[in-house]
Formats: C-alpha cells, sequence, structure tokens
C-alpha cells in the first residue's frame, strides 16, 4: 500500500493533545465518513466479534472485507479489532489486513495469540487491558516489549454506560503511571462527556475511543458527537 503506516502511532507522538479515534458501529463507509467530518483522528473496525456495547455482530475478514477496503479509501487512519475469544484472525488475514493499509490492530491482553505479538508487520499493536486485570499492577510482563499503544478498557461489562468514576481515573492513572513510554487510549464503556476529557488527560491518557455507548449508532450521530468531543480537544 501506498499509505504511510502507523499513522496514528506517530500522530500520538507529534501531537500535543490526545487524538481521538471513533470505533465505527458497523463496518460501513458512511460511518467513517461521519467520523471524518465530525473531526476524528482515526476509526476502529471489527471482524470475527459480538460487540457487546453496540449489540452487533461483526463478521468475517471474508464477509467484511469489501466494507474495510472502502473504509480505508476514506482517508483517515483504520485500526481493526481482529476477533474475540469464539473466533480470531487467522495469520494468512492478518497478512491481509496489513495489505490493505490497515494502521493497527487492538485485541485484548486475554484474547490475543501470542503469535501476533511477534509477526513481521507494518500495523501498530495495541495490547487491549480488561477488567480481569483491575485491581492488579496492569502489569503486561515481557509482553510490553511489543506493544506499542495501550487501551485501557477496563470497566465491567454490567457498567458499560454508567458515568465516569473517581476510581476509574484512579486505575487510568495508574496504568498511565506503570506504562510511562506507552500511550495509553481510554474507550468509551463509561458514558463520558466531552467537558470530562480534561481530567482525563490529566491522568496522563494520550487518546480517547468514542463507541456505541455515546455516539450511537446513525451516521448523524457518529458527527455530531465526534464533532463535540474534537472541539474539546482541538
Amino acid at each position: 500500500m501506498g499509505a504511510e503506516r502507523r499513522q496514528l502511532q506517530r500522530m500520538i507522538e507529534t501531537h500535543d493533545r490526545p487524538v481521538l479515534v471513533v470505533s465505527l458501529p458497523r463496518n460501513d463507509v458512511q460511518f467513517a465518513e461521519a467520523a471524518q467530518a465530525g473531526g476524528a483522528d482515526a476509526v476502529k473496525v471489527h471482524i470475527n466479534v459480538h460487540h457487546h456495547a453496540s449489540g452487533t455482530v461483526f463478521g468475517s475478514l471474508q464477509k467484511e472485507q469489501e466494507a474495510l477496503e472502502a473504509i480505508v479509501q476514506v482517508g483517515l487512519p483504520v485500526g481493526i479489532v481482529p476477533g474475540a475469544e469464539a473466533a480470531m484472525a487467522s495469520p494468512d488475514d492478518m497478512q491481509k489486513l496489513d495489505e490493505m493499509g490497515i494502521d493497527f490492530f487492538d485485541a485484548y491482553v486475554h484474547q490475543m495469540p501470542a503469535a501476533m505479538l511477534q509477526m513481521e508487520t507494518q500495523m501498530s499493536r495495541m495490547i487491549a487491558l480488561s477488567y480481569r486485570q483491575r485491581g492488579t499492577d496492569f502489569s503486561l510482563g515481557p509482553c510490553v516489549a511489543w506493544c506499542d499503544l495501550i487501551e485501557a478498557s477496563i470497566i465491567q461489562p454490567d457498567g458499560y454506560g454508567l458515568p465516569l468514576t473517581v476510581a476509574d481515573l484512579c486505575d487510568y492513572a495508574a496504568i498511565c503511571t506503570v506504562y510511562p513510554d506507552i500511550p495509553v487510549l481510554v474507550p468509551t464503556q463509561r458514558r463520558l462527556r466531552p467537558d470530562e476529557l480534561p481530567i482525563l488527560t490529566n491522568c496522563g491518557i494520550r487518546g480517547i475511543i468514542i463507541g456505541a455507548v455515546i455516539t450511537g449508532d446513525e451516521p448523524a450521530t457518529v458527527k455530531q458527537t465526534t464533532r463535540q468531543f474534537a472541539d474539546v480537544l482541538t
């Protein structure tokens, strides 16, 4: 692919503000265009996943490939969740995603196959901590050597959509302290408000991933919500 790679990672390294990633409620180019129009820095898509926050089922790469190729053509960096416990992208699938121009891949630490850490790829590796690490020291052990980005996806599923708490802030700050050299991004598992972004930034986070919990599942609401967050981060 001709596109510059690891764009999101470099963006984080060079920007003096947190980046804004929009996790699309469906793999549809209309949502990517809406996110771009709203001021997103990047978008995130899924395959092989039942997304609990949105209730959406994302199919295999074979089923989703045409839509993903159209989303890449929008021009924003595109990250992908390659699967979950029930199904995960194969090595051949990961190679195809790399060749398509996907910018980064992102999976839970307890679901990402170990082989993904060491495969040759132009994609950045984002490791998602989960609620299973909450109450621990958030250690990635030797795996940290292959980690480019961290998603602090640490909220229990029954807490999705509830307000942000001080305990959440303490955990986000702890993760940023443990990994001062790895950018930490926080997803909107909680119903984050734009006016809460400054306190999250003070915790050390380098990016926000807004998703269906707050964007809704229509292009118009994705654009509107993205703009509300982008205006605060600009």
